[in-house]
């Protein structure tokens, strides 16, 4: 009976705090919704504010640059439709005749230059209208009949446009201007011709395309800022009925730093309140005056129907970096230009802070009174039965306080050490073996932060956490621990500790001594070492022609492994091994093929080939716990399948095989053998970079890069001092088709 009391007892008491749950939920949603709404609304209003004042401001500047733009423009274009331009361009187009030709007459001076013909009031009956046609001055004949030379009538001309150009540019203040023909070649400067970017002649060849003025980007020329506007020149109605034939393009230079410096403003903090973006094809670009290069890249703006609308853009800072801003850009009429006005977000949102603060505050309290009234609620409908529950809280506690002395004894009992720390490095929990490991008690590392254990076992402790807290998974660890003043190894496994609410609040760490199974690897280690260096031995007492070659492609391979960024502990030592073990087949072959002077014959050279299988037979069953079989067996392989013994190509070789093959030949190279003397280090990339490719190019160009160091020339100066044999041995053979044809067979020459 009691017990169904009891059960009903707490279901209405869950039934109760439900209630008062979700109609806390209800007001703080409320309140947030409201809150939301209000800010969204208060938002709203200041980007309004904000854009109308931005666009003001934009517009005013851009009716400035809208006149002058226009002034300078219709300069130009006024300059352009000349009759006398026309004429001369239009004359210049027809007479095929070179621009340097044109240049260099234009720069005589005049009483140098021949007269001019005589100027007819009418046209005589043999110039043509069309002077594509016969008789026509692109035909040769100048425009004139019987004018055997175009030059002749151009010539005289040339000082006089000249001083037209030069008059045109000193009256506008021009930069420089001058005049282009169809093959968009200077055939009019007033001083030395430009030259022109592959990206400014797209722009210039616009021009003929379209017939239309173009504006070409903005650009850095002798630490002012110029804009070229290329305008096209017409030929004469009377010479092209049609109007619309372009014979020549007026290129105009302006400096426009005083109109960028009058337009773009900074503030103290390099942030651009307003500028000039310039737009050409894809290409969105801030016009700084204070850059090296005149601009500064927009990534990631673009034109939403020729402008930009306000929006919240990365805009770079004249202090370089970038920051967050609301900007907006209006274009300027009839030029590639936009008017952009910025303000700092941070800037713009701080004058509603205190508005969205008072807001959020508001929002805080109502929730926080309405959880106060349904808590005290709550609390005045439970409250009858909180001695009930603190009495079967009392007993919980006892059973658990019962069970925690089990494990507490069942920890201190285990040879593992284990720490249980929150994620700020706290220890929670340590058991005696973990407390031995620090030199402390178990009560004195209970609440111990982390800073105050050993160096070590600190360092340790924040590696652990800082790896499980980010995997929030099991993790382990092998590690060597100072331990009452001797070094230990430890395997330590690491697992995140979770609380009832499933949520990582710390981590466990076990650490197992593994220290007598490390020292037992290391021996077996120092025995392989000691096998190989016998191994190394006996090959050398085979052939002393191989003294030492084992050991410099040792030491080649794992510098190159170095050159090509694979610097992990089992390539190295895979390297290290396959190179010392590689020559061990040599101790199957005669010595007299060894020591063979001669060009070898077919069969010795299958003979020669058969120390890879020799090697193989020796290495199978060996467990060196690397790919070192592998990489000896392929090390005599080729890229153009032309290696031994199974005649593998390109990516079928194994990396380390390649770098293998790349270190053994150019040590056996630059050394001396029994069949010729030693190459030089310029002979011996020759023949590494021979096509078709049998060495991997990447490797031989690690190689190359390594050979141009000091240390890569004290390598090589080591080979050079080291050489079997002696200075009588290199004599021994100086015919380079009998070493052709020893080494043919794989062994490098």
């Amino acid at each position: 009976m009691a017990q169904d009391s009891s059960t009903q007892s707490s279901r209405r008491k869950r039934r109760t705090a439900l209630i008062m749950l979700a109609l806390l939920v209800l007001v703080a949603v409320a309140a947030a919704v409201a809150a939301h709404w209000i800010l969204q609304t208060s938002q709203k209003r200041l980007l309004r504010d904000m854009e109308q004042n931005m666009s003001t401001q934009a517009g005013n500047k851009v009716a400035l640059l809208t006149v002058w733009s226009g002034t300078l423009k219709g300069q130009v274009e006024a300059f352009a439709g000349l009759d006398l331009l026309r004429l001369f361009a239009a004359e210049a187009d027809a007479s095929r005749i070179p621009a340097e030709k044109l240049l260099e007459l234009a720069q005589r001076p005049e009483h140098d230059v021949p007269p001019p013909p005589e100027i007819l009031p009418e046209m005589p009956s043999g110039f043509s209208t069309d002077l594509t046609e016969p008789g026509g001055a692109a035909s040769g004949g100048g425009g004139y009949a019987g004018d055997p030379d175009p030059l002749d009538s151009l010539a005289p001309r040339l000082p006089m446009m000249l001083r037209q150009l030069k008059d045109f540019i000193e009256k506008n203040s021009l930069w420089g201007a001058y005049l282009l023909n169809a093959n968009l070649e200077v055939y009019l400067a007033p001083s030395d011709a430009p030259q022109f970017s592959e990206d400014q002649r797209s722009f210039l060849a616009t021009v003929l395309q379209t017939r239309r003025p173009v504006m070409l980007p903005v650009r850095r020329q002798e630490g002012e800022l110029v804009m070229d506007m290329a305008f096209p020149v017409f030929a004469p109605l009377y010479v092209d009925a049609s109007g619309e034939r372009v014979v020549s393009i007026l290129v105009a230079t302006y400096n426009v730093l005083p109109v960028a410096r009058a337009i773009t403003r900074t503030g103290d903090d390099g942030i651009f309140s307003s500028g000039i973006v310039q737009a050409h094809r894809q290409d969105v670009r801030l016009i700084n005056p204070a850059a090296r290069s005149g601009s500064l890249e927009l990534p990631g703006w673009r034109l939403d129907g020729g402008r930009l609308p306000l929006s919240l853009r990365d805009e770079p800072t004249a202090k370089g970096g970038e920051v967050r801003a609301y900007t907006l850009a209006l274009p300027v009429p009839g030029m590639p230009w936009l008017v952009m006005q910025g303000v700092d977000a941070a800037q713009a949102e701080a004058q509603y802070a205190d508005f969205r603060k008072n807001v959020l505050i508001a929002a805080g309290l109502v929730t926080a009174l309405a959880g106060i009234v349904l808590v005290a609620l709550w609390w005045w409908l439970v409250g009858r039965q909180e001695r009930a529950v603190a009495d079967q809280m009392r007993r919980l506690y006892l059973v658990v306080n019962q069970q925690k002395q089990i494990m507490d004894g069942v920890n201190s009992a285990l040879s593992a050490g284990i720490v249980l720390n929150d994620l700020s490095g706290v220890i929670y929990y340590a058991n005696q073996s973990y407390a031995r490991m620090t030199g402390l008690s178990v009560e004195q590392l209970r609440g111990l932060p982390h800073s105050q254990l050993p160096p070590d076992l600190a360092r340790s402790l924040v590696t652990h956490t800082l790896a499980v807290n980010q995997t929030e998974g099991m993790a382990s660890f092998t590690e060597a621990l100072p331990v009452e003043g001797q070094a230990r190894h430890f395997l330590t496994a690491c697992s995140p500790f979770r609380d009832d609410k499933g949520r990582m609040s710390g981590v466990v760490s076990v650490y197992s001594d593994i220290t007598e199974l490390v020292l037992a690897q290391q021996r077996a280690q120092h025995m392989i070492t000691q096998t190989v260096a016998v191994f190394v031995r006996a090959i050398e007492a085979v052939d002393p022609y191989l003294c030492g070659q084992s050991t410099f492609t040792a030491q080649l391979s794992v510098t190159l492994a170095y050159c090509l960024g694979l610097n992990d502990a089992e390539t190295l030592a895979t390297l290290r091994t396959a190179a010392s073990l590689s020559q061990i087949g040599m101790i199957q072959l005669p010595s007299e093929l060894l020591n063979k002077t001669g060009a070898l014959s077919v069969e010795e050279r299958a003979q020669l080939q058969r120390h890879v299988d020799y090697a193989r037979r020796a290495l199978t069953g060996i467990d060196f716990g690397l790919p070192v079989l592998e990489a000896i067996s392929q090390m005599y392989e080729r890229l153009d399948g032309s290696g031994y013994p199974d005649g593998l190509k390109g990516d079928q070789i194994c990396l380390n095989a390649r770098i293998l093959a790349v270190a053994n030949t150019f040590c056996a190279l630059v050394r001396p053998r029994s069949y010729r003397t030693a190459h030089g280090m310029e002979r011996a990339m020759a023949i590494l970079n021979e096509t078709p490719r049998k060495y991997d190019p990447q490797v031989v160009r690690a190689l190359q890069g390594f050979l141009q160091t000091g240390q890569g020339r004290e390598f090589l100066q080591k080979l050079r001092e080291e050489k079997s044999g002696g200075g009588e041995d290199e004599a021994r053979n100086s015919g380079g088709e009998a070493s052709a044809q020893h080494g043919a067979g794989g062994i490098p020459t």
